[in-house]
């Protein structure tokens, strides 16, 4: 069903190219082939500028399909015409290489589709336009969550955009941990140890991934300086990380397992790195945690609460179509496009308007047919009840938790694989904990480096 949907869909991204469907005129634009002429600001005889979006799973995401298919239909001054750099193919890595290197040679599209690429690196480039320089400040604060677009910042630049976002951080029982926002790693390992626990009291969704560089790209800001190009990981708050990530990957092997209401209340899990895209994913934690839930943070300077955005686009700064591209970028962020499931499934909307709806929605109390309430949600969890319609204090707290965000959670391959391979060596003993860290500021710096054009 998968590969039918692909083939479809790839179809009629080469239609559109060719000006067959969505009402982009009739004439040919290049096609919109990855490697070929790029199309960007080509006028149709039907007078529509044709902008070029390269993505390497066009073909396969359904929901920037639907953007593109809604956005191409609603007619205009622009149409956008998709570039799959995968296509029918099945090597991934091939086409992300092929891909990287359009953009790096200025061959690439208007609009880069940046899941599987990082935004922070494309836009130390020079590849990523800063999208500050296109949004008003009115735009931003009447229009979008301001505070969600500072976080997605990398220093004063906004390389990247999309219509939804996640909340990442840490929770925990409040009577436990303590009611307070913003610990250091060796605050939160005091913690683990007043209550006769260790590393592996940490449990969560990205727990389960190495937590030396979950940890680290989670505060890559304080680590690596994109303005400057300048990495620095030889001190003692990095030292820290490699030392927890140390004492918990030599834990038993609950500590892989999701924090869970038996877990919690057992005292196997103390904390959990969360991540939270909805109102009803706040009242599960809270049921967790009897009510008692305290928002302590990610490790580091602040408050440690992160925001992640997802399926975002960017544009690149050498686009012969910049307005065009920055049309239908307002247009996939304002969400319009969306259905219901999209809008509301695990995840908060970047747009204002949209978010206020998700509240409002997340307080009305659903019912089956015979007048039974629906859960708001539920995460198959024998030790935690239900959880139906959210009070207005839940909301609260969730628009609460949203304000306190104060950096942004990336992941970025190289960096994340050179932490990986130097924490390795630690682990196996073949280096120190300062030798790490160095060997990593080495590699780190190196890779930043080499990247600068």
């Amino acid at each position: 069903m998968k590969k039918e949907r692909a083939k479809k869909a790839l179809g009629a991204a080469l239609l559109l190219a060719a000006g067959l469907l969505g009402g982009c005129g009739t004439g040919g634009a290049g096609g919109g082939e990855p490697g070929g002429q790029r199309p960007a600001g080509t006028e149709e005889s039907g007078s529509r500028t044709v902008v070029t979006l390269g993505t390497v799973w066009g073909t396969y995401d359904e929901e920037l399909q639907s953007a593109v298919e809604a956005y191409n239909s609603r007619g205009g001054q622009y149409c956008v015409a998709v570039a799959d750099y995968l296509g029918n193919g099945a090597d991934e890595e091939a086409a992300l290489e092929r891909f990287q290197m359009e953009l790096a040679t200025g061959k690439g599209p208007d609009l880069v589709d940046l899941r599987d690429l990082d935004a922070d690196v494309l836009g130390y480039q020079g590849i990523l336009m800063d999208l500050n320089t296109c949004l008003t400040e009115e735009e931003r604060r009447e229009r979008y969550q301001d505070s969600v677009l500072k976080c997605a910042q990398t220093g004063d630049a906004l390389y990247e955009l999309g219509p939804a976002f996640q909340i990442c951080t840490i929770v925990g029982k409040g009577a436990l941990l303590g009611d307070e926002t913003g610990w250091s790693m060796e605050e939160m390992l005091d913690a683990f140890e007043r209550n006769s626990k260790g590393a592996d009291a940490l449990a969560g969704f990205y727990a389960d991934f190495s937590v030396a560089s979950t940890l680290t790209m989670f505060s890559l800001a304080d680590f690596v300086n994109w303005e400057t190009g300048t990495a620095d990981f030889c001190r003692e708050e990095f030292y820290r990380i490699l030392e927890f990530g140390e004492k918990r990957d030599s834990g038993e092997a609950h500590r892989r397992s999701r924090l869970t209401g038996a877990s919690a209340a057992d005292g196997i899990h103390l904390a959990s790195l969360e991540v939270i895209g909805s109102v009803g994913q706040y009242q599960y934690l809270k049921e967790i945690f009897g009510g008692d839930m305290a928002v302590k943070g990610l490790p580091g300077a602040g408050n440690g609460v992160s925001v992640q955005l997802l399926d975002t686009l960017g544009i690149c700064a050498y686009s012969d179509c910049p307005e065009g591209a920055l049309d239908f970028l307002r247009f996939y962020v304002d969400g319009e496009w969306m259905d219901d499931t999209t809008a509301h499934y695990g995840r908060f909307l970047v747009r204002k308007e949209l978010f206020e709806r998700q509240l409002l929605l997340a307080q009305d109390q659903l019912c089956d047919d015979a007048g039974k309430p629906l859960p708001n949600a539920s995460f198959d969890d024998p030790e935690v009840p239900c959880v139906y319609a959210a009070s207005r204090e839940d909301v609260e707290e969730v628009r609460t938790l949203i304000g306190m965000a104060d950096r942004k959670s990336v992941s970025i391959r190289a960096i994340t694989q050179i932490v990986d391979e130097e924490f390795g060596a630690y682990q196996a003993g073949a280096a120190s904990v300062q030798e790490a860290a160095e060997n990593i500021q080495n590699r780190v710096q190196l890779y930043l480096d080499e990247k600068r054009l």
